[in-house]
């Protein structure tokens, strides 16, 4: 799988750069960082680019859809500002080992309590929601499974501090089953499930977030990365 992930990740990277974009890096995002992939699931992810003067003027990101799944694409300055948010699935990106170039500089930043709750409730908000793409799943079941995973999922990386929390064995079997349906087989008990993880998490809400504080973003190296990348790639060509 591995091989798989890094082989997919350098077509997406090369098919990117074909449209005229200074690829700085591309990371996995998604099932496979936290060991909660099956048959079904995309190879998705996140590339930062170096902007030209025109990209920056821009700032608009950019979305490539493949076979294998979708890259949203940011620049530097505004991956950056994302990423300083702290919002968990950005925060994700950076730490993965699925990753073509270099983040490093990013993996600092924490997930901030507010933005993960936030994205709890996007999940809860969408839980019943007839969305094209979960239309089917919601008139099966009578909800969203996938959105049910999300919530517990989240709440295990909130509460371990972890943005990449993997499962193993009958845990990773668990969540699975979430995922696609097979469990907890009704919407009375997924509704159920849903509130005692929403609960879990309002519980351990409040003291993390009066420990979170405010992070900041390094320009001078980021403008001190773009003069080198952009330097480097107009000498080549």
């Amino acid at each position: 799988m591995k091989k798989h992930i890094f082989n997919t990740l350098q077509k997406f990277k090369s098919e990117i750069e074909k449209q005229g974009y200074i690829v700085y890096a591309i990371a996995l995002k998604g099932s496979q960082n936290y060991n909660l992939h099956d048959e079904e699931s995309d190879i998705d992810a996140n590339c930062v680019f170096i902007p030209t003067f025109r990209q920056l003027r821009d700032n608009k990101p950019q979305k490539f859809t493949f076979e294998e799944g979708d890259v949203i694409a940011h620049n530097i300055y505004s991956f950056a500002e994302i990423v300083s948010k702290g919002n968990p699935q950005w925060i994700e990106v950076c730490q993965t080992s699925y990753v073509i170039g270099d983040l490093s500089m990013f993996k600092h930043y924490i997930t901030n309590p507010s933005a993960l709750k936030g994205m709890v409730m996007e999940k809860v908000t969408a839980f019943k929601k007839l969305y094209p793409s979960r239309k089917k799943f919601v008139e099966e079941f009578g909800y969203d499974p996938k959105q049910l995973h999300h919530i517990i999922r989240l709440y295990d990386c909130f509460k371990n501090e972890d943005p990449l929390f993997k499962y193993f064995g009958e845990d990773r079997e668990h969540m699975l089953d979430i995922k696609r349906g097979r469990f907890p087989g009704n919407l009375e008990e997924a509704e159920r499930l849903r509130d005692e993880y929403i609960s879990k998490i309002n519980d351990i809400y409040a003291e993390k977030k009066m420990r979170y504080e405010k992070q900041s973003i390094d320009y001078d190296m980021l403008d001190e990365i773009c003069q080198t990348e952009l330097c480097k790639h107009f000498n080549k060509s």
